[in-house]
């Protein structure tokens, strides 16, 4: 379809984009839609109930208040709530957990194996277990939430975890027992890893194979 052409006064004066057709029938569906996904007054009610269970049930039962705090954002925004999975933790290793069951691997960190070991003042300690043990002393017993990135070619969901207020996974890298993990968004993580590195903190007090070179088998 031909261009309706435009007055050449319009042009002149740079009003070229205010005349022409009418605003496109997508515009208005999208109006409507964002009309149609604005809580009415039963939607706030619900929502203030809600609000309501969650002072009374505190934080003696997570996944119940995570449950109830997933409906309050999709009846506020319209969109399905973000996938969070909380409870009781078993450490795996250094950027994998396990969450009342659910296997959580740390967004955009990778810490070292399990086996693997770091050199420092000349000598090999092993690393990978060490880095595995200040994640569980930083959990330190606390249950633990974790907010949905992804899920892997493993089929484990990759969060960002906390502790309390504690984002685990700046902390790994911050305190020198990860590295950002920059080929799956770990650049968000930069600037932790340069506080552990000008402090020399964990890894970064020696020596040591990057994380995925090392399961490719560089040593």
């Amino acid at each position: 379809m031909e261009a309706e052409p435009i007055d050449p006064r319009c042009r002149y004066f740079g009003l070229a984009h205010a005349v022409g057709p009418p605003k496109s029938r997508g515009m208005k569906q999208k109006r409507r839609r964002k009309a149609k996904n604005t809580p009415g007054l039963k939607g706030w009610l619900a929502a203030l109930a809600i609000v309501a269970a969650l002072f009374v049930i505190g934080d003696s039962n997570p996944q119940l208040r995570q449950m109830l705090e997933g409906m309050i954002q999709e009846i506020i925004t319209g969109e399905p709530p973000t996938q969070r999975h909380a409870g009781s933790v078993r450490v795996l290793d250094g950027d994998t957990l396990d969450v009342a069951g659910t296997r959580v691997r740390l967004f955009g960190i990778d810490a070292p194996e399990t086996a693997q070991t770091c050199t420092r003042g000349g000598r090999q300690w092993n690393c990978g277990t060490e880095a595995t043990q200040a994640l569980a002393t930083q959990i330190g017993g606390q249950d633990v939430t974790c907010e949905e990135r992804d899920i892997d070619r493993y089929g484990r969901m990759v969060g960002i975890c906390h502790a309390g207020t504690r984002d685990l996974n700046a902390w790994m890298v911050r305190n020198g027992w990860a590295v950002a993990y920059r080929r799956y968004g770990g650049d968000i993580y930069d600037a932790d890893e340069i506080v552990a590195r000008v402090a020399q903190r964990g890894i970064w007090s020696g020596s040591f194979v990057m994380p995925w070179d090392w399961r490719r088998g560089e040593r």
